[in-house]
């Protein structure tokens, strides 16, 4: 979204939540009704000393009238759209299901495994969790200094910030759904 039309649904959206009067606004700003109008219509672009008087008439920091979120709810990706890895010999085959989003601090991944494959990355940034559902076959997880058999529709979440190691453990594939989580 733009950022006029975001500034223009703030204040908009915060005026209402305080049940006021685009009058009562701008008398309690000093900026004039019609400029108070057209600035929520995304008609008319503010001044930073326009956003400060309307911040402090609504009672909230100016920074909050120039956020953007862009986050939209619906998100179709195909996998035809989508580049895969290939690793350890082409026996993993790491596909990208959602990129990485600012919005909810995540993204997501299907990871393929095949017969006698190993999956070891880096560890990630400092305060990364991943959830790691999976979706079939078995393999064995190696992650904070413990071991774990993971079987068809287990989940385990763990700190993908330290080592961690999947080996896929039967001769037949395996596919996990892999979710990063980057805490603040």
């Amino acid at each position: 979204m733009e950022l006029n039309r975001a500034v223009a649904e703030n204040i908009k959206r915060i005026r209402k939540s305080k049940k006021l009067s685009l009058e009562r606004t701008a008398a309690m700003s000093g900026v004039s009704r019609s400029m108070l109008g057209q600035i929520e219509r995304g008609e008319a672009n503010p001044s930073v000393a326009i956003l400060g008087k309307i911040a402090a008439a609504l009672k909230v920091p100016a920074e909050i009238l120039l956020e953007n979120d862009d986050f939209e709810t619906l998100q179709l990706v195909r996998e035809m759209d989508t580049k895969p890895v290939r690793l350890d010999a082409g026996k993993v085959v790491l596909r990208p299901s959602f990129p990485y989003d600012d919005t909810t601090r995540q993204e997501t991944f299907f990871l393929d495994m095949y017969i006698s494959a190993r999956y070891e990355p880096e560890p990630s940034v400092p305060g990364c969790v991943c959830h790691a559902t999976m979706l079939s076959g078995t393999v064995s997880l190696l992650a904070e200094g413990e071991e774990h058999r993971l079987m068809e529709r287990d989940a385990i979440r763990f700190a993908a910030d330290q080592p961690y190691c999947f080996t896929n453990m039967t001769h037949s594939a395996a596919r996990i759904l892999l979710c990063y989580r980057y805490l603040k």
